[in-house]
Protein backbone atom coordinates (compact mmCIF):
# COMPACT_ATOMS: atom_id res chain seq x y z
CA UNK A 1 0.00 0.00 0.00
CA UNK A 2 1.37 3.42 -0.93
CA UNK A 3 1.90 6.20 1.57
CA UNK A 4 2.04 9.96 1.30
CA UNK A 5 4.71 12.18 2.80
CA UNK A 6 3.13 15.42 4.01
CA UNK A 7 4.52 18.53 5.66
CA UNK A 8 3.90 22.20 6.42
CA UNK A 9 4.58 25.24 4.23
CA UNK A 10 7.67 26.06 6.26
CA UNK A 11 10.06 23.75 4.42
CA UNK A 12 11.40 26.36 1.95
CA UNK A 13 11.93 23.88 -0.87
CA UNK A 14 10.52 24.45 -4.37
CA UNK A 15 8.03 21.93 -5.69
CA UNK A 16 10.57 20.85 -8.30
CA UNK A 17 12.17 18.74 -5.55
CA UNK A 18 9.03 16.63 -5.19
CA UNK A 19 6.93 14.47 -7.47
CA UNK A 20 4.17 12.04 -6.49
CA UNK A 21 2.46 11.12 -3.23
CA UNK A 22 3.39 14.36 -1.54
CA UNK A 23 1.38 17.20 -0.02
CA UNK A 24 2.18 20.54 1.64
CA UNK A 25 -0.30 22.03 4.11
CA UNK A 26 -0.43 25.76 3.27
CA UNK A 27 0.32 28.38 5.91
CA UNK A 28 -0.86 31.94 5.61
CA UNK A 29 0.81 35.24 6.35
CA UNK A 30 -0.62 38.74 6.43
CA UNK A 31 1.16 41.64 4.76
CA UNK A 32 -0.29 45.14 4.45
CA UNK A 33 -3.69 43.86 5.64
CA UNK A 34 -3.83 41.21 2.90
CA UNK A 35 -3.67 37.48 3.58
CA UNK A 36 -1.36 35.41 1.37
CA UNK A 37 -0.40 31.77 1.18
CA UNK A 38 -3.79 30.12 0.65
CA UNK A 39 -5.64 31.79 -2.22
CA UNK A 40 -3.26 34.67 -2.96
CA UNK A 41 0.49 34.39 -3.34
CA UNK A 42 3.50 36.66 -3.31
CA UNK A 43 6.95 35.88 -4.70
CA UNK A 44 9.97 36.00 -2.39
CA UNK A 45 11.30 39.05 -4.24
CA UNK A 46 8.01 40.91 -3.81
CA UNK A 47 7.75 39.88 -0.17
CA UNK A 48 11.25 41.01 0.83
CA UNK A 49 10.89 44.26 -1.10
CA UNK A 50 7.85 45.07 1.04
CA UNK A 51 9.67 44.13 4.25
CA UNK A 52 12.68 46.24 3.32
CA UNK A 53 10.27 49.14 2.80
CA UNK A 54 9.01 48.79 6.35
CA UNK A 55 6.02 46.43 6.07
CA UNK A 56 5.53 44.17 9.08
CA UNK A 57 4.12 40.77 8.10
CA UNK A 58 2.61 38.34 10.59
CA UNK A 59 1.92 34.61 10.53
CA UNK A 60 -0.54 32.33 12.30
CA UNK A 61 -0.58 28.67 13.30
CA UNK A 62 -1.87 25.91 11.07
CA UNK A 63 -4.99 24.90 12.94
CA UNK A 64 -6.10 21.40 13.86
CA UNK A 65 -9.15 21.81 11.62
CA UNK A 66 -7.08 22.92 8.62
CA UNK A 67 -4.65 20.04 9.12
CA UNK A 68 -7.54 17.56 9.16
CA UNK A 69 -9.05 19.14 6.05
CA UNK A 70 -5.77 18.74 4.19
CA UNK A 71 -4.99 15.19 5.27
CA UNK A 72 -8.47 13.65 5.23
CA UNK A 73 -8.76 13.36 1.41
CA UNK A 74 -5.44 11.49 1.30
CA UNK A 75 -6.72 8.97 3.82
CA UNK A 76 -10.08 8.67 2.08
CA UNK A 77 -8.20 7.71 -1.09
CA UNK A 78 -6.70 4.74 0.76
CA UNK A 79 -3.23 6.11 1.54
CA UNK A 80 -1.23 6.06 4.74
CA UNK A 81 0.56 9.27 5.85
CA UNK A 82 3.99 10.13 7.21
CA UNK A 83 3.76 13.77 8.32
CA UNK A 84 6.87 15.89 9.04
CA UNK A 85 5.88 18.92 11.11
CA UNK A 86 7.26 22.37 11.87
CA UNK A 87 9.34 22.40 15.08
CA UNK A 88 7.43 22.14 18.34
CA UNK A 89 10.05 24.50 19.77
CA UNK A 90 9.11 27.29 17.36
CA UNK A 91 5.37 27.03 16.86
CA UNK A 92 2.15 25.56 18.21
CA UNK A 93 1.53 24.09 14.76
CA UNK A 94 3.06 20.79 15.90
CA UNK A 95 0.72 20.48 18.87
CA UNK A 96 -2.23 21.15 16.56
CA UNK A 97 -0.92 18.41 14.26
CA UNK A 98 -0.82 15.97 17.19
CA UNK A 99 -4.51 16.63 17.89
CA UNK A 100 -5.34 16.35 14.18
CA UNK A 101 -3.56 13.02 13.88
CA UNK A 102 -5.42 11.63 16.91
CA UNK A 103 -8.70 12.80 15.37
CA UNK A 104 -7.93 11.24 12.01
CA UNK A 105 -6.76 7.96 13.54
CA UNK A 106 -10.17 7.65 15.18
CA UNK A 107 -11.88 8.36 11.83
CA UNK A 108 -9.63 6.01 9.84
CA UNK A 109 -8.58 3.16 12.17
CA UNK A 110 -7.51 1.07 9.16
CA UNK A 111 -4.96 3.69 8.06
CA UNK A 112 -1.46 4.36 9.43
CA UNK A 113 -0.67 7.99 10.31
CA UNK A 114 2.77 8.73 11.72
CA UNK A 115 4.01 12.13 12.90
CA UNK A 116 7.59 13.45 13.12
CA UNK A 117 8.56 16.61 15.02
CA UNK A 118 11.24 18.03 12.71
CA UNK A 119 12.65 20.14 15.58
CA UNK A 120 13.52 22.68 12.94
CA UNK A 121 12.28 24.95 10.20
CA UNK A 122 13.05 26.25 6.74
CA UNK A 123 15.16 23.99 4.60
CA UNK A 124 16.37 22.01 7.62
CA UNK A 125 12.81 20.75 7.89
CA UNK A 126 12.68 20.54 4.10
CA UNK A 127 15.86 18.47 4.10
CA UNK A 128 14.11 15.86 6.24
CA UNK A 129 11.25 15.77 3.75
CA UNK A 130 13.72 15.45 0.88
CA UNK A 131 15.55 12.57 2.57
CA UNK A 132 12.29 10.86 3.51
CA UNK A 133 11.18 10.92 -0.12
CA UNK A 134 14.53 9.50 -1.22
CA UNK A 135 14.22 6.74 1.38
CA UNK A 136 10.70 5.92 0.18
CA UNK A 137 11.98 5.74 -3.40
CA UNK A 138 14.59 3.22 -2.22
CA UNK A 139 11.81 0.99 -0.88
CA UNK A 140 11.52 1.85 2.82
CA UNK A 141 7.99 1.27 4.06
CA UNK A 142 6.27 3.85 6.24
CA UNK A 143 7.44 2.33 9.53
CA UNK A 144 11.04 1.94 8.33
CA UNK A 145 11.01 5.53 7.07
CA UNK A 146 9.60 6.77 10.36
CA UNK A 147 12.44 5.06 12.25
CA UNK A 148 15.01 6.44 9.78
CA UNK A 149 13.75 10.00 10.35
CA UNK A 150 13.40 9.56 14.11
CA UNK A 151 17.04 8.46 14.30
CA UNK A 152 18.11 11.31 12.01
CA UNK A 153 16.25 14.31 13.42
CA UNK A 154 18.75 15.18 16.16
CA UNK A 155 21.63 15.05 13.69
CA UNK A 156 20.26 17.68 11.32
CA UNK A 157 22.36 20.76 12.02
CA UNK A 158 20.89 24.26 11.57
CA UNK A 159 23.15 27.32 11.54
CA UNK A 160 22.01 30.87 10.75
CA UNK A 161 23.27 34.39 10.55
CA UNK A 162 20.98 37.40 10.27
CA UNK A 163 21.85 40.70 8.61
CA UNK A 164 18.99 43.04 9.53
CA UNK A 165 19.21 43.79 13.26
CA UNK A 166 16.28 46.17 13.01
CA UNK A 167 14.10 43.28 11.86
CA UNK A 168 15.14 41.35 14.98
CA UNK A 169 14.33 44.46 16.99
CA UNK A 170 10.87 44.76 15.41
CA UNK A 171 10.29 41.11 16.26
CA UNK A 172 11.10 41.79 19.91
CA UNK A 173 14.33 39.74 19.98
CA UNK A 174 16.67 42.65 20.74
CA UNK A 175 16.27 46.20 21.98
CA UNK A 176 16.27 49.22 19.69
CA UNK A 177 19.49 50.42 21.31
CA UNK A 178 21.15 47.06 20.60
CA UNK A 179 19.95 47.18 16.99
CA UNK A 180 21.37 50.67 16.49
CA UNK A 181 24.68 49.88 18.18
CA UNK A 182 25.02 46.52 16.43
CA UNK A 183 24.30 48.03 13.04
CA UNK A 184 26.83 50.81 13.53
CA UNK A 185 29.48 48.30 14.61
CA UNK A 186 28.52 45.77 11.89
CA UNK A 187 27.78 43.12 14.54
CA UNK A 188 26.23 39.93 13.12
CA UNK A 189 24.53 37.33 15.35
CA UNK A 190 25.34 33.63 14.96
CA UNK A 191 22.48 31.23 15.73
CA UNK A 192 21.49 27.58 15.65
CA UNK A 193 18.51 25.32 16.39
CA UNK A 194 19.12 23.32 19.56
CA UNK A 195 18.00 19.76 20.37
CA UNK A 196 14.59 21.08 21.43
CA UNK A 197 14.07 22.83 18.11
CA UNK A 198 14.50 26.32 19.56
CA UNK A 199 16.45 29.10 17.88
CA UNK A 200 19.41 30.07 20.07
CA UNK A 201 22.10 32.75 19.73
CA UNK A 202 25.56 31.24 20.07
CA UNK A 203 27.86 34.16 19.46
CA UNK A 204 28.39 37.30 17.41
CA UNK A 205 31.09 38.51 15.03
CA UNK A 206 31.97 41.81 13.44
CA UNK A 207 31.29 41.89 9.72
CA UNK A 208 29.13 40.00 7.26
CA UNK A 209 31.99 38.06 5.68
CA UNK A 210 33.11 36.67 9.03
CA UNK A 211 29.55 35.53 9.74
CA UNK A 212 29.33 33.72 6.39
CA UNK A 213 32.72 32.08 6.90
CA UNK A 214 31.55 30.91 10.32
CA UNK A 215 28.83 28.90 8.56
CA UNK A 216 31.46 27.24 6.40
CA UNK A 217 33.63 26.49 9.45
CA UNK A 218 30.70 24.84 11.25
CA UNK A 219 30.11 22.48 8.34
CA UNK A 220 33.80 21.62 8.05
CA UNK A 221 33.92 20.93 11.78
CA UNK A 222 30.71 18.99 12.27
CA UNK A 223 29.45 17.43 9.02
CA UNK A 224 29.57 13.65 8.88
CA UNK A 225 31.61 12.62 5.86
CA UNK A 226 30.81 8.91 5.62
CA UNK A 227 27.01 9.03 5.20
CA UNK A 228 25.51 8.09 1.86
CA UNK A 229 22.58 10.43 2.56
CA UNK A 230 24.73 13.49 3.33
CA UNK A 231 23.45 16.56 1.53
CA UNK A 232 23.96 20.28 2.15
CA UNK A 233 21.33 23.01 1.81
CA UNK A 234 21.90 26.76 1.97
CA UNK A 235 18.87 29.01 2.30
CA UNK A 236 18.82 32.74 1.74
CA UNK A 237 16.41 35.58 2.41
CA UNK A 238 16.84 37.68 -0.73
CA UNK A 239 20.66 37.52 -0.63
CA UNK A 240 21.52 34.77 -3.10
CA UNK A 241 25.00 36.20 -3.73
CA UNK A 242 25.89 35.51 -0.10
CA UNK A 243 24.52 31.96 -0.41
CA UNK A 244 26.65 31.46 -3.52
CA UNK A 245 29.67 32.72 -1.57
CA UNK A 246 29.06 30.11 1.14
CA UNK A 247 28.50 27.37 -1.45
CA UNK A 248 31.74 28.18 -3.27
CA UNK A 249 33.72 28.17 -0.03
CA UNK A 250 32.21 24.80 0.97
CA UNK A 251 32.98 23.29 -2.42
CA UNK A 252 36.54 24.61 -2.35
CA UNK A 253 37.22 23.40 1.20
CA UNK A 254 35.45 20.04 1.11
CA UNK A 255 35.04 19.10 -2.55
CA UNK A 256 31.30 18.63 -2.00
CA UNK A 257 29.11 19.05 -5.04
CA UNK A 258 25.73 18.08 -3.55
CA UNK A 259 25.13 21.60 -2.23
CA UNK A 260 21.72 23.14 -2.92
CA UNK A 261 20.69 26.81 -2.65
CA UNK A 262 17.07 27.65 -1.85
CA UNK A 263 15.01 30.71 -0.94
CA UNK A 264 13.66 31.37 2.53
CA UNK A 265 9.95 31.85 1.90
CA UNK A 266 7.65 34.49 3.37
CA UNK A 267 6.46 32.41 6.34
CA UNK A 268 9.95 31.89 7.78
CA UNK A 269 11.12 35.20 6.30
CA UNK A 270 8.53 36.99 8.44
CA UNK A 271 10.56 36.02 11.50
CA UNK A 272 14.16 36.04 10.28
CA UNK A 273 14.08 39.07 7.96
CA UNK A 274 15.91 39.82 4.71
CA UNK A 275 19.60 39.05 4.53
CA UNK A 276 19.44 35.85 6.56
CA UNK A 277 21.62 32.97 5.39
CA UNK A 278 21.08 29.48 6.83
CA UNK A 279 23.09 26.28 6.45
CA UNK A 280 21.78 22.72 6.95
CA UNK A 281 23.57 19.34 6.91
CA UNK A 282 23.86 16.04 8.78
CA UNK A 283 26.30 16.41 11.66
CA UNK A 284 27.65 14.32 14.50
CA UNK A 285 25.44 16.21 16.95
CA UNK A 286 23.84 19.57 17.53
CA UNK A 287 26.06 21.77 19.65
CA UNK A 288 24.54 22.66 22.99
CA UNK A 289 26.40 25.55 24.59
CA UNK A 290 24.82 27.45 27.42
CA UNK A 291 21.68 28.94 25.92
CA UNK A 292 21.95 32.65 25.37
CA UNK A 293 19.61 35.26 23.97
CA UNK A 294 20.11 38.07 21.55
CA UNK A 295 19.69 40.47 24.43
CA UNK A 296 23.42 39.98 24.96
CA UNK A 297 24.14 41.28 21.46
Amino acid sequence: MSYFITTDATIDLPLSYFDKDFHIIPMSFVLNNTEYGIDKFLSCKEFYAEVRNGSKPTTSLITTYFTCENLRPILEAGNDILHIAFSSGLSGTYENAVIAVDTLRAEFPERTILLIDSKGASTGEGMQVYLAMQARDKGLDIHENYKYLSDLVDNICYYFTADDLFHLQRGGRISKAAAIAGTLLQIKPLMYCNINGKLIAIDKVKGRKKALLWLVDMLCEKALKDRDDQVVFISNADCVEDAEFVKNKITKKTGRTNVHITDIGPVIGTHCGPGTVALFFIGDNKISPKDETLKNL
